[in-house]
Formats: C-alpha cells, structure tokens, sequence
C-alpha cells in the first residue's frame, strides 16, 4: 500500500512543483507554451504569498494544489482562489486528490473564506472534473474557453470582405 503524505510546500519543492504543473500542461492540447522562467517566478510567487501543498510519496511529489487571495473587482469580499491543482494521473484513485481537497477545506474552514475555483481540465477529463467538484459542495460558474489566432486567421481567409461588417435585422 502506498502512503500519500500531504504536506506544506517547501521553497524546496519549486522545482518539482513546476515539474508536476509541467506534466498537467502537456495533458491539454489548448494550453499557450510555457516559458519556464514565467513559471518558476509564478510558482515562487505563490510559494511566498499563497497556501501550497503538495502530496508526497516517499520523496516524490505526485501532486500539488495552491491557493491565493482574490477578490472580485466589483466587491470588497475576499475569496481563496484555487491558483492550481494536479495529481499524477496513476495517483488519482489512490487518494491524493481527496486528500488535497480535504487540507485545503480545513484551511479556509479555519479561516472562514469561501474558495473560487477556476478549474481547467482537458478533453474527457471536463466532465470527471465537474462531478468532482459538485461532490465536494462548488457550485458552477461558468467556463473558460480559449480562442486561438489560427481562428482569426482563417476567419480572415474564409471571408476577409466581411470580416468587420454585421447585417442587423
């Protein structure tokens, strides 16, 4: 039986942190490129200001889960906001997911602050995520969509006359 240990991040932890974050980017097919020193500034950041944990097998980072201060720009309330979470897909079942959540509800429980989570999830990994999130009391929101410049171009291609003119009514 494997042991998931879930832990405070150490400033230590960046390198795998942004290792992890890496991983769950190649699992989207959407996602802009990374630029590797953007990311370990981002993750730095978050390590500094934020709540990071990270679930820990013998050693091994198998995931990690941060959360920051937001506020919505039209209110003075302030929210956790979920900044990232990821666990090794062979991880997943074992516990580290439940686990992560389970730490991060008791920290903002203690602090009485509700948490936004702006969770992105590629191809048929949407609709698991979705279900999980419902189970652990999120309420939908919304969703975030991505429009690439290939759309634009060939927009432009398709019909480059029109492409600023709209017939109304």
């Amino acid at each position: 039986m494997t042991t998931i240990k879930i832990r405070p991040a150490k400033p230590l932890d960046a390198s795998n942190i942004a290792r992890l974050l890496i991983e769950c980017h190649d699992e989207g097919s959407a996602y802009p490129p990374v630029d590797h020193t953007v990311g370990i500034n981002w993750i730095t950041q978050t390590l500094s200001e934020g709540f990071v944990l990270v679930a820990d097998v013998s050693g091994r980072l198998v995931g990690t889960l941060a959360l920051t201060n937001y506020q919505f720009p039209w209110s003075p309330k302030w929210y956790m906001y979920l900044e990232w979470l990821y666990v090794q897909k062979k991880f997943r079942k074992g516990g580290a997911f439940e686990a992560l959540m389970k730490a991060t509800h008791a920290h903002a429980d203690e602090r009485d602050a509700p948490i936004v989570a702006g969770v992105s999830a590629a191809d048929a990994d949407v609709f698991l995520k979705d279900r999980l999130f419902k189970q652990h009391g999120y309420q939908y929101l919304g969703g975030d969509f991505i429009r690439s410049e290939a759309s634009g171009r060939q927009a432009k291609e398709d019909d480059q006359e029109h492409l600023h003119t709209a017939k109304v009514g």
